[in-house]
């Protein structure tokens, strides 16, 4: 070949590197599978708040009647039947237990034993929370500050209301 033909043939050049559009569909796959995960987070979190949030409010207003009583500005009657409105009301409206509903005396210190696992409820502080309420010139709420703070103040779901 004559050289002038040759040099009228072009360089070679390499092809242009494939660009970032469109994205191969593992790109797809992971964005799929971190918006999946992202929105599962926020829903279960979303979720439990929403399942915790009477537990919540029922610890801060034992909080409020406990500092309340011990500051003195209720009385131990005022205090002890405060509590056992937040504890029926535990049970009653937030966990479901029908058996509560009409319970009382013996029959719901066995509840609240049974739901704490605290013996004190039958025989101990929290036994006041029972008929001794309505005997009268007998009551006293002498360490049931403790019971609730065992209790009340740490309820968290029980096992039986996770897996329902």
């Amino acid at each position: 070949m004559p050289p002038d033909l040759i040099q009228q043939l072009r360089d070679i050049h390499e092809p242009a590197a494939p660009g970032f559009w469109p994205l191969s569909i593992s790109w797809w796959v992971l964005f799929s599978v971190v918006s999946v995960l992202l929105i599962g987070g926020v829903v279960w979190i979303l979720w439990r708040n929403y399942r915790l949030a009477p537990y919540k409010r029922i610890r801060s207003m034992a909080r409020d009647l406990t500092e309340q009583r011990e500051s003195g500005a209720i009385d131990g009657l005022t205090y002890a039947s405060g509590i056992n409105l937040l504890f029926k009301e535990l049970l009653v409206d937030v966990e479901s237990r029908t058996e509560s509903t009409t319970a009382f005396g013996t029959t719901w210190q066995d509840l609240l034993a049974d739901r704490f696992n605290e013996q004190a409820f039958i025989s101990g502080p929290g036994a006041c929370l029972g008929n001794a309420r309505f005997v009268g010139s007998s009551f006293s709420d002498e360490g049931l500050s403790g019971v609730v703070h065992n209790t009340l103040l740490r309820v968290k779901p029980s096992k039986e209301i996770v897996n329902a």
